[in-house]
């Protein structure tokens, strides 16, 4: 039996499991390469039927069960032949969908669950559920506090729905939560939908503690509109940020405690919560943002009918890609092993790795990554102008995990770069380029088991770290075809991508290798 969950609305995705296993995955933006597309993801409806996957049960997940687009989904579905019975939906399924997904793959037996993000689903009359505490088992699920941001005309009360309890809180407000705060300010200050640009800018300012302490007055969207658009300012509302949610943890603290929704990308916070609940048990979802929520409705079927479902160990969970010699104009693939590869790195070229199935989520750790030498002093600037981006962007680094306390302060294991460490001074001194300028460095640690051709590039190398960034240039989402790689290697300075698991290297007709 193969049961789907379809996210559809923001950054849509679409998920098949079988037997408690997931056996296909993909997301509506890398196939259309439109990095903020919404909807339905036909593109990736149209990619199962093409892999001659036939639907058993299908569950849907959005911000809402709305008709009209929960209509477009049956009759797509229909049309394609991929499935022709009811669709599963669920009243307010957003945040509930975040919420399983992250707990199931936590580990945990038992957990609370905290989901933030800039909204979830609507509340029939009341207003958009912005902040949901859980507390999950494989038996039960339970709202223990849910935050609402509520429209200026309503004075109704939430209805009953999945998880909640006769005393859970509600606090319906209309003032903005942090997810949204965090996003309008990003936009105010020209980040629109790029919360993460915002977080790299701001580090290089300072705290304004008159103005943190008077930010709580302006918590609604003409209020943000008068707050002042400095450098300071930026980092004063990160500082407001950070500190509004260590009072919410701290206040509904418990010895295992999960993260997600789109607030928790915020790898900064991330990394110093971890170094305040040292007591408890953390775990950070990596796909926190609505990509992961089409692997939460389909865990949903499974956990309500208590069938055991196969946590995932790691987020390679995309499609492959295969080279294309046919394809090929002013380029050619060559054998290489990777020893020819560190050779590239020793020598200060920028390599593009590809290889098994493709990272989930908007980060890449080492099947569609770039790789640079990090202790070049220009470091940040060559690789910035291969993907065309701002310069004031930090960029992440790979460690081996065994060497991860030489150069980092904290967790020693952040395998999918959800947390941001300070560095230490041999980092500072080896490898400046890799360290912001605010002293934190976004990390993956890479084991053996991880991923054995990233662990063994950093093995052979001269030092044990690589910068690595996504593959793809500024504005797209992460390369997902042969078509998308060779797009990104002829618009660039880039000249070598090694596609490890043929061994092949592409390079550019007038590149020696």
């Amino acid at each position: 039996m193969i049961v789907a969950g379809i996210g559809m609305g923001h950054l849509p995705s679409v998920t098949l499991m079988k037997d408690g296993k997931i056996i296909y995955y993909n997301e509506e933006r890398k196939l259309s390469r439109l990095k903020h597309i919404g909807g339905i993801p036909f593109r990736c409806l149209d990619q199962i039927k093409n892999l001659g996957f036939k639907i058993d049960k299908a569950y849907s997940t959005s911000y809402n069960k709305e008709i009209l687009e929960t209509n477009n989904l049956i009759n797509y579905l229909h049309f394609k032949g991929l499935y022709d019975k009811d669709l599963v939906t669920l009243d307010q399924p957003h945040h509930l969908s975040h919420a399983i997904k992250a707990f199931i793959d936590s580990g945990f037996k038992e957990a609370r669950v905290f989901v933030i993000d800039g909204r979830g689903s609507f509340w029939d009359g009341v207003g958009h559920e912005v902040c949901s505490i859980f507390d999950l088992t494989r038996d039960v699920i339970l709202c223990l506090y849910k935050q609402i941001w509520k429209f200026n005309w309503s004075n109704k009360k939430p209805k009953e729905s999945l998880g909640i309890a006769h005393d859970t809180e509600f606090n319906i407000t209309n003032k903005v939560h942090l997810g949204e705060f965090y996003a309008k300010i990003s936009e105010k200050f020209g980040f629109k939908d790029e919360e993460g640009k915002f977080m790299g800018y701001q580090s290089a300012g300072k705290v304004d503690y008159a103005l943190l302490e008077s930010i709580p007055k302006f918590l609604t969207y003409e209020g943000i509109k008068k707050l002042p658009q400095t450098l300071d300012a930026a980092k004063t509302y990160q500082t407001f940020f950070e500190v509004e949610i260590r009072k919410l943890v701290s206040e509904y603290e418990n010895p295992n405690m999960v993260f997600t929704g789109g607030s928790f990308l915020n790898v900064i916070n991330n990394y110093k919560l971890s170094t305040k609940f040292k007591n408890s048990q953390l775990y950070f979802e990596p796909l926190c943002g609505d990509e992961g929520n089409s692997i939460g409705i389909a865990y949903f079927h499974y956990l309500t009918k208590q069938k055991s479902i196969q946590p995932l160990k790691h987020i390679y969970i995309g499609q492959k890609i295969k080279t294309k010699p046919e394809l090929l104009q002013n380029e050619r693939l060559i054998d290489r092993s990777i020893e020819h590869i560190v050779h590239l790195l020793h020598n200060g070229h920028v390599v593009g790795l590809v290889q098994g199935k493709a990272e989930a989520g908007p980060r890449a750790l080492g099947n569609r990554s770039l790789l640079l030498d990090p202790t070049i002093p220009a470091a940040k600037d060559i690789m910035n102008e291969i993907k065309k981006r701002e310069k004031f962007r930090p960029f992440a680094v790979s460690v081996l995990q065994e060497k991860f306390s030489e150069f980092f302060d904290g967790n020693n294991y952040i395998p999918t770069m959800m947390m941001a460490p300070s560095a230490t001074d041999k980092l500072k001194k080896i490898a400046p380029a890799v360290v912001h300028v605010d002293n934190t460095c976004r990390v993956q640690t890479v084991n053996q088991s991880d991923n054995y051709v990233l662990y063994e590039l950093l093995k052979q190398f001269k030092v044990p770290l690589l910068m690595n960034t996504s593959f793809n240039l500024a504005g797209y989402p992460i390369d997902e075809t042969f078509e998308d790689i060779l797009f990104t290697f002829r618009n660039s300075k880039l000249s070598y991508v090694y596609f490890a698991d043929e061994q092949k290297l592409l390079i550019k007709n007038d590149t020696s290798a």
